[in-house]
């Protein structure tokens, strides 16, 4: 995936090592917001920009661990609960293994399990191989 469609698209699966290479810059970002916020002090129109294209990118990001994890998307909703949303994202999107093989968001970002549309993702392959030793 382009960066772009990592942080703009809310389609897919990304995994736990994308989401934290992409969060952590995306949580550097806020920093100017953050210090805004602190001292009064205004940079003008371009830390507001930046900063909602860093929540929608953060958020798109979330969304796509959620459906790696094969979550209802409901659970989206808590990413902005204050204190609950960050435990939340560090526990479940941060720490926690997706779901293994292709779920019903897509094919295993790691390539885990039979992901291809016709079902002969990596493992598929390296069973029929396997099994070819065996058999003759």
């Amino acid at each position: 995936m382009n960066q772009l469609k990592v942080l703009f698209t809310l389609r897919g699966r990304i995994r736990r090592r994308d989401w934290w290479l992409y969060q952590i810059p995306l949580l550097i970002l806020c920093i100017p917001a953050a210090y805004e916020l602190i001292n009064g002090v205004s940079y003008g129109i371009i830390s507001p920009i930046g900063q909602y294209a860093a929540f929608f990118g953060s958020l798109a990001l979330s969304i796509k661990r959620i459906q790696d994890r094969d979550l209802n998307l409901y659970w989206a909703l808590i990413l902005v609960v204050p204190i609950i949303g960050m435990v939340f994202s560090l526990v479940e999107l941060g720490l926690k293994d997706g779901t293994p093989g292709p779920n019903r968001y897509g094919p295993d970002p790691k390539g885990r399990g039979g992901n291809d549309q016709d079902g002969n993702g990596p493992s598929q392959v390296k069973k029929e191989k396997d099994t070819a030793i065996f058999e003759g």
